[in-house]
């Protein structure tokens, strides 16, 4: 009778640590897009110089990363540029990395596990910016949103103490301004 209640007892053990440690091995999609999407963003700013509001092009390349709504707003801004061009006003947007707190970029990332939120999941970003022999440090959070069964970006604030006028914003609070000028 002890040997059959230490068998049972053994047998739930090995099925509670199975479900635990199938539970934790469960693949974490919205920081896979998070993480594809700076990948895809980092390689697109080496290879084409992105200042500010991406061009057309460069948006093509990238938008594939956001929520329907998210990518409309960036081609409104695009318009909102060129309006403000062709009135001879200050453009917006024509400077700066608008995907993290630090207008200069970063050269390189790690995205923490996501966690839900109200839209849907968020991770926790840490950019780091090597130049002249120093480095800088700081965090931002991107907020993903499952659009047909994929998570896509859906907004990033901006939480370094040194964003300037971004700080405790976000990209779509920054870009979504109309009229611009």
């Amino acid at each position: 009778m002890i040997r059959k209640i230490f068998t049972i007892a053994l047998g739930f053990g090995v099925l509670s640590t199975l479900s635990v440690n199938a539970a934790t091995s469960e693949k974490d999609d919205a920081r896979e897009a998070a993480v594809r999407f700076f990948d895809d963003y980092a390689t697109l700013r080496k290879t084409d110089q992105i200042a500010g509001l991406p061009n057309m092009q460069q948006l093509d390349a990238v938008s594939r990363h956001f929520i329907p709504k998210l990518h409309r707003i960036f081609y409104i801004s695009l318009r909102e540029q060129h309006r403000c061009r062709t009135r001879n006003k200050p453009i917006p947007w024509s400077s700066g990395d608008l995907f993290t707190s630090n207008d200069a970029g970063y050269t390189s990332f790690t995205i923490e596990p996501s966690i839900p939120n109200q839209f849907g999941r968020q991770s926790t970003v840490h950019f780091s910016l090597e130049q002249n022999g120093k480095v800088q440090r700081w965090s931002d959070e991107v907020i993903l949103h499952k659009e047909n069964s994929q998570w896509m970006i859906y907004d990033i604030e901006y939480h370094a103490p040194f964003a300037g006028q971004k700080a405790g914003k976000s990209l779509q609070s920054i870009i979504d301004k109309n009229p611009a000028c």
